[in-house]
């Protein structure tokens, strides 16, 4: 699909933070689930979202990534258990967003894929795409173009349901007026109202996803973390 983006190699040894701090960032936080598997038998499952599994290796490399992540930051001061619980948390919230993307029929084309993928700063070089970047940067850290390609269609594809979920949210009059008056000495109150917003619309999604889990069957063997 995007063969004109899957040539050549040079070697980026901060892969793994450049796109952490990046491509996480548009997954909002992304729980490093870049590591892909096609198998996603009931056998090798971990977790079990109405009829969507995760495996346990799909589990083992997001772990993997999240917990280099973290290394990286802080060392070994944090709580692994509790990183562990988070990783699985996000990815069955994400099955969830692509289960509700697929109940919407939402869909993200070859074209939208692209221009992710080439405006990335992971994979540019003076601000360009750097097709012998991509493929090396990919390889340094096992993952195929095919892969990562199809796991960075999930994270827009969870964007767009995201988007249709908080299109629908404004502020009320009041909530605006509060937010307008909530400082004062502020020479632009439309920043506090457009952060009130965002905040508003951030709850709503986070509700909306609950709601989504209160509906479906999930199964998580946690012996298993």
């Amino acid at each position: 699909m995007l063969k004109n983006i899957r040539e050549g190699a040079i070697e980026n040894p901060w892969f793994f933070r450049i796109l952490m701090l990046g491509i996480a960032a548009v997954f909002a936080v992304s729980m490093g689930w870049w590591g892909f598997t096609n198998d996603d038998s009931q056998d090798n499952a971990i977790a079990q979202i109405g009829e969507t599994y995760i495996t346990v290796q799909e589990y083992k490399d997001a772990y993997r990534n999240e917990s280099r992540f973290y290394r990286e930051l802080f060392q070994d001061d944090f709580d692994d258990e509790a990183l562990r619980k988070r990783v699985i948390d996000s990815m069955v919230d994400n099955k969830l967003w692509l289960q509700e993307a697929d109940r919407m029929r939402l869909g993200v084309s070859d074209a939208a894929l692209r221009n992710s993928v080439t405006s990335l700063a992971a994979f540019q070089t003076e601000g360009t795409f750097d097709p012998n970047l991509y493929k090396q940067v990919l390889s340094n850290n096992r993952l195929s173009p095919e892969s990562f390609e199809a796991k960075q269609r999930e994270t827009l594809l969870i964007k767009k349901v995201k988007s249709v979920v908080k299109g629908g949210i404004s502020l009320t009059p009041i909530e605006i007026k509060e937010a307008s008056e909530s400082d004062p000495e502020d020479p632009d109150p439309s920043r506090t109202i457009e952060a009130r917003l965002d905040q508003k619309k951030e709850r709503a999604a986070r509700a909306y996803v609950i709601s989504l889990k209160g509906k479906s069957s999930i199964s998580i063997k946690e012996e298993l973390l």
